[in-house]
């Protein structure tokens, strides 16, 4: 049996289910099949959001079922973490404070815009909070979403064969259920949402060697919360966060008795142990070298009937990768099969939902507007969705690299959302913003700040040479009269972005701008987002062989096709490519020579 469709999602869980139930809301006549192997609820690892998913939810319009009390509210993160044992918080809450000098509470990040976060009809502490959930309650709300959108979700139903025709397109997927029938489903675009397990990745993924970690977890009844507020009473708590020894620990309350515990280690030091010891006795030991959760478990149970088969704890391996290609024709990766950041910021769960929803955007758009370039809008897609990880993963790698000091990961905080003085932070509020998920990039206040800090760990020259900040570029005529260095290459691509109203539409704003090849450079590519007529892409391609401002700019008006301009309007659009590729660390402008 061979059916036909729009479009195919590989995988039920947040990913799949955003992106279906989006595509379906914006476009009913779109016909979107989702196959999820697993009957839902089902167990899943991964419990905690950032505040930054927020506007996700009221887009599937499930914030304020998310947010009835079923889930514990989480107001913020508390770390032990650093040269001592004193805590110190990452409150959500804090961000309502920061305000513009006209009095309007506006989170006034460089290449972002929060105004759309700050709903008149909400409560006023709701737009930066999240939750701790339990996944199979979760994960079914969000795929009962699709099915009231107009998503067919068979559930029970592998994919278990990827189609391709002689160019290398995909075309479709074979399929299997559980009552062993079996069929195929062509379509013109197969998301894969399988996670982890990258149906569609043909094995082509790449690691990050510095994070590669094991957790094991498992969950306990009779614990004590480790943070409560007054009023809250197993309503609203802190994801807890400590280092130990050999590792650190998570304790998350996800009901009013169930808290999540998980302790993460390198790949050494778990299979070393495990030679002398099994699992359970593992996670026992990292949990009660921890003296701030120790106590809260001595008396508490852990449970057997989370867990898929019974178990107590389980292990699962955090190995920070990313698919090579997350897009070629007709596959999208989505969530996990996409890439996976490693959990210490509590990513994970909120990539799978931004990437499912930007999916879905790109999707609807190209339905809508046919004349654009598919194969440049999914790759903006990716850019995308690598931009965000590696904004998390370069935190996450700072996390590690510094973990005596936890004064150090503030200033690397404070490098990713303070890039030109627009907020006047101290350390904790703009640690506060990073942890929530609300930073485009990381950039740094002074070079002399960061120097010491980020050397050796963040692996690229341009981190340590060319971070920009409000004093950072030549001015007037001596900008004219710098010298150019590339740091890495970047070009002149399509890029798309939601719209920013009250009643979104389903559809991505599309410009083109300045976005590295690099994945390195990833992070950056949101930093002071700009666009740029396509008509000067000659000017950003032939910036690489240009020493010198002044030499750019004599050139500049014979580089474009005639009647783009005047000669004195080209080089003032010039200066201007300069100055936001050097914002977003692509090149350095220093001089005058």
């Amino acid at each position: 049996m061979v059916e036909s469709r729009d479009v195919v999602v590989v995988g039920g869980g947040p990913a799949g289910s955003t992106f279906a139930a989006i595509a379906a809301k914006y476009d009913p006549s779109a016909r979107i099949t989702v196959l999820e192997r697993e009957h839902h609820p089902r167990y899943h690892i991964g419990e905690s959001l950032i505040p930054v998913a927020n506007g996700v939810f009221h887009d599937l319009e499930l914030f304020d079922t998310l947010y009835d009390g079923r889930f514990v509210k989480k107001l913020g993160i508390t770390f032990v973490w650093g040269r001592d044992r004193t805590p110190w918080d990452a409150d959500y809450l804090e961000i309502e404070t920061i305000q513009r000098d006209d009095g309007t509470q506006i989170l006034d990040v460089v290449g972002q815009d929060f105004t759309s976060l700050l709903r008149r009809e909400l409560r006023r502490d709701q737009p930066f909070t999240a939750i701790n959930v339990r996944r199979a309650e979760f994960d079914k709300l969000l795929i009962d979403q699709a099915r009231h959108f107009g998503a067919e979700v068979r559930e029970g139903t592998e994919a278990v064969k990827l189609h391709t025709d002689d160019a290398g397109r995909v075309t479709g997927v074979s399929w299997r259920d559980d009552t062993g029938a079996q069929g195929r489903i062509d379509a013109p675009l197969v998301i894969d949402a399988s996670g982890l397990a990258a149906f569609g990745g043909r094995g082509e993924r790449e690691y990050c060697p510095d994070l590669a970690n094991f957790a094991v977890s498992g969950y306990f009844r009779g614990a004590d919360w480790k943070i409560v507020f007054r009023g809250h009473a197993h309503e609203a708590t802190n994801v807890f966060i400590a280092s130990v020894e050999h590792g650190w620990l998570w304790y998350i309350p996800v009901g009013p008795d169930l808290v999540s515990c998980g302790a993460v280690t390198s790949t050494r030091h778990f299979k070393d142990r495990l030679k002398h010891v099994d699992l359970e006795a593992f996670f026992w030991e990292m949990v009660r070298s921890c003296p701030e959760i120790a106590p809260l478990v001595a008396q508490a149970e852990l449970v057997d009937d989370m867990l898929p088969g019974g178990k107590r704890v389980q292990a699962t391996r955090d190995w920070s990768g990313w698919a090579k290609t997350p897009v070629r024709p007709g596959y999208v990766a989505v969530g996990d099969s996409a890439i996976f950041v490693d959990p210490i910021l509590s990513s994970g769960l909120t990539m799978a939902v931004q990437s499912g929803h930007r999916a879905a955007y790109t999707f609807n758009t190209l339905r809508k507007r046919p004349e654009l370039d598919a194969a440049e809008l999914w790759g903006a897609y990716a850019d995308y969705v690598r931009g965000e990880a590696g904004s998390y993963l370069t935190l996450a790698r700072y996390y590690y690299g510094n973990n005596k000091a936890a004064d150090s990961w503030w200033w690397q905080a404070q490098r990713q959302v303070n890039p030109a003085g627009q907020l006047r932070l101290d350390d904790r509020e703009a640690f506060t913003l990073a942890t929530a998920g609300f930073f485009p990039t990381p950039r740094a206040i002074s070079v002399e700040i960061m120097a010491p800090l980020l050397e050796g760990l963040l692996g690229t020259d341009a981190d340590l040479k060319n971070i920009y900040h409000a004093s950072g570029l030549p001015q007037g005529a001596d900008l004219e009269r710098a010298r150019i260095t590339v740091r890495t290459p970047f070009s002149l691509k399509l890029r798309g972005e939601p719209e920013e109203h009250s009643n979104p539409d389903g559809l991505l704003n599309v410009f083109h701008d300045l976005v590295a090849d690099d994945f390195d450079f990833a992070h950056r590519n949101a930093a002071v987002p700009c666009r740029i007529a396509p008509a000067l892409a000659p000017i950003v391609a032939a910036l690489p062989r240009f020493a010198t401002v002044a030499e750019l700019l004599e050139a500049a008006p014979d580089l474009i096709p005639g009647g783009h301009g005047r000669a004195d309007e080209v080089r003032q659009s010039t200066l201007a490519i300069l100055r936001n590729a050097a914002k977003k660390g692509f090149i350095a402008l220093e001089g005058p020579p």
